[in-house]
C-alpha cells in the first residue's frame, strides 16, 4: 500500500524570497515582490511529487511594512487551515526583517500541535546562490515530519530549525542571519529532519492567548535608550496614550535617573516593560530601580520587539500588574 503523501499548505506573505533581483550578481538590490508561491515551489525540483501542496497568498509585502492587523489575519488563517483534518502542516514564506516577531506571535496564538514553519531568504530569487529554494525545502521537510508535531512554531534557515520564542535576526546580509543568542537550534534539516532539543515554555495549544475573535491588538510602543536620550521620547510616547510601552534600556535594563520622574506610576500611565537593547542575556528583577515601586515589568530574556508582542497579547487577558509580571515570567 502506497503511503499517503503529506498534505501541506504554503502561505506566502512576500519578502526577499519572492523578490526579483536587479541582476544575477546583485544580492542586495531588488525590485518589488514578483514571484508567487507556485513560482517558489517551481524552483525546487520534484517537490510536488513528494508532497501534496496547496499555495495561498495571504498578502505580498516587505515585512518592514507589516502592521498588527496583518499578524491577526495570518494567525486566523493558520488556525483555520490547521482545523482541516487532511492538512498535516503549514509553511509560511516571510520577509526576514520582522520574521522573528511574526513567528513569536504565531507561537503564542496558533491553537494546533501541527507543525508551523516560517522561512525566507537573505538573497532575492534568481540571483547567483539564492538561498530561498533550499530554505523553503527545509521548511517543507520539517513541516511534513512527524517529529515536528508539538514542537511549537519554528523558523527554518540555513538547514537549521530555530524556536520562535528565542530566534533573532543577527545579520543584515549573511545567509545564516538567524540565531538564538542564548541557545542552539532545535534541530537540523540535512537530507532528513533531526531534533536535539524541545522548548519548555508555553506555546500554541498550551498558550492562554487566543486571537481568533479579536479585530485589533492593544497598542504598544518601543522607546529606545541611548547616551543623551533624556526623557523627551518617553514623555512623548506616554502622551500618545498607548496601552503599553517597552523601554529598551541599556545593559541589564538599567534605567537612567532622569527617567524616574517620567516613570512615576499613575492611573493614566501605560503599562511599561523594562527591557534591554542588548541582544543576549536576561533582565533580572533587581536592577538599579525598584520594579514594584515603579510598576515596571521585567522583560526576562525577551528582546524589545518580542516583549512588545507578549505585552500586546498579555493585555488582551489582564491589566493587573502582578498578573502581567507573572505572564512575562511564565513565557
Amino acid at each position: 500500500m502506497t503511503e499517503r503523501k503529506k498534505h501541506l499548505v504554503i502561505l506566502t506573505t512576500g519578502g526577499t524570497i519572492a523578490a526579483k533581483a536587479s541582476g544575477p550578481t546583485d544580492a542586495t538590490g531588488y525590485h518589488g515582490i514578483e514571484f508567487d508561491g507556485n513560482a517558489l515551489l517551481d524552483a525546487i525540483p520534484g517537490i510536488r511529487k513528494s508532497y501534496e501542496t496547496e499555495v495561498e497568498q495571504v498578502f505580498s509585502l516587505d515585512s518592514c511594512s507589516l502592521e498588527d492587523h496583518h499578524l491577526l489575519t495570518l494567525s486566523k488563517r493558520v488556525n483555520s487551515v490547521l482545523e482541516k483534518e487532511e492538512i498535516d502542516g503549514v509553511v509560511i514564506t516571510h520577509g526576514t526583517d520582522t520574521l522573528e516577531e511574526t513567528a513569536f506571535f504565531l507561537n503564542l496564538t496558533v491553537k494546533s500541535e501541527k507543525p508551523v514553519v516560517l522561512t525566507g531568504a537573505m538573497r532575492p530569487a534568481e540571483v547567483i546562490s539564492a538561498d530561498g529554494p533550499m530554505n523553503l525545502l527545509c521548511a517543507i521537510q520539517a513541516a511534513a515530519d512527524a517529529e515536528s508535531r508539538g514542537k511549537g512554531v519554528m523558523v527554518a534557515f540555513q538547514n537549521r530549525l530555530w524556536p520562535a520564542r528565542d530566534v533573532m535576526k543577527l545579520s543584515t546580509y549573511h545567509t545564516d542571519a538567524f540565531r538564538c543568542p542564548e541557545g542552539g537550534p532545535l534541530g537540523t534539516v540535512i537530507d532528513e529532519v533531526r531534533y536535539n532539543y524541545a522548548t519548555l515554555r508555553p506555546h500554541t495549544v498550551s498558550s492562554e492567548f487566543d486571537v481568533r475573535e479579536l479585530n485589533a491588538l492593544p497598542r504598544v510602543q518601543i522607546v529606545y535608550q541611548h547616551i543623551g536620550s533624556g526623557e523627551e521620547m518617553l514623555r512623548c510616547a506616554i502622551q500618545t496614550r498607548p496601552d503599553g510601552i517597552i523601554l529598551a534600556c541599556v545593559g541589564n535594563g538599567t534605567v537612567p535617573p532622569e527617567l524616574k520622574k517620567a516613570l512615576a506610576p499613575c492611573p493614566e500611565r501605560p503599562k511599561i516593560v523594562r527591557a534591554s537593547r542588548v541582544p543576549s542575556g536576561f533582565i533580572s528583577p533587581c536592577g538599579n530601580i525598584n520594579d514594584a515601586e515603579y510598576r515596571l515589568i521585567p522583560s526576562g530574556g525577551f528582546s524589545p520587539q518580542k516583549a512588545r508582542i507578549l505585552l500586546q497579547l498579555a493585555l488582551t487577558k489582564t491589566t493587573d500588574y502582578e498578573e502581567l509580571c507573572a505572564i512575562f515570567d511564565r513565557y
